[in-house]
């Protein structure tokens, strides 16, 4: 039986890298008592999967992991269990099991929803009056959005435009706050700090510092553009 477990990463636990949270979570689930399965061989390992990592610095409250396990254990209690096992920062919200044909969370992403905003508001952006009719001509009207994104064998053109499902800024206390839904996975992974960075450019704005943003995983999703499915919608409590 395979479970899919949702759970926040906030706090203090922003800083902590994906494998340190890998083995955390192996030590965890052992710690809980759930019956989890391994994998067969020399050495043997808990069968768990994660779905897109998380970046260091980053918050979230829609992460996802799913793990095989030999018996059945009841949706309450697995979430009890683990809690209990938690630090400070991570927060077990979901523990349901797939159907047999449900992909693994890891090759399911497919898009991943953010809110972005500044930790100082007195960044160069907040002083735009006009920013949320800019943004409109930069992303609604546009019919290209091209920039080079650097990868692991070098740089590309890449028109992020097709690859951004949602842009919408709401201005709060004079702070922008973004609300963005990217193209996720493993073929065409757009991090939010590379589409602020491309307005940042069209708006003039000074050379863009990644540090500046403050930004919180909202949630991650499967499927195609016009039917996103929530990966922590897929499956049941028993």
């Amino acid at each position: 039986m395979r479970v899919r477990i949702r759970f926040e990463k906030t706090g203090i636990m922003r800083y902590v890298g994906h494998l340190d949270l890998m083995r955390f979570f192996q030590k965890a689930v052992k710690r809980a008592g759930l019956p989890i399965r391994y994998s067969e061989g020399f050495n043997p390992h808990q069968i768990m999967s994660f779905a897109s990592p998380l970046g260091v610095g980053l918050t979230s409250e829609g992460e996802y992991m799913d793990i095989d396990i030999k018996e059945e254990v009841a949706s309450a209690n697995g979430i009890v269990s683990l809690n209990e096992n938690m630090v400070e920062g991570l927060a077990i919200t979901s523990f349901k099991y797939l159907p047999d044909n449900a992909e693994k969370c890891m090759s399911a992403v497919t898009a991943s929803s953010y809110i972005v905003t500044y930790k100082d508001c007195k960044d160069d952006a907040c002083y735009i009056e006009n920013i949320c009719d800019l943004k409109e001509k930069f992303f609604d009207e546009a019919a290209s959005i091209n920039i080079v994104k650097k990868t692991k064998k070098g740089e590309r053109e890449l028109d992020l435009k097709p690859l951004i499902y949602r842009f919408n800024i709401e201005v709060k206390d004079g702070v922008p706050v973004y609300d963005l839904l990217l193209s996720s996975g493993s073929t065409d992974n757009i991090k939010p700090e590379l589409v602020i960075k491309a307005f940042h450019e069209y708006l003039g704005l000074p050379e863009f510092d990644e540090l500046s943003l403050d930004i919180h995983r909202v949630d991650m999703f499967t499927g195609e553009p016009d039917n996103f499915v929530s990966l922590g919608d897929i499956g049941d409590e028993r």
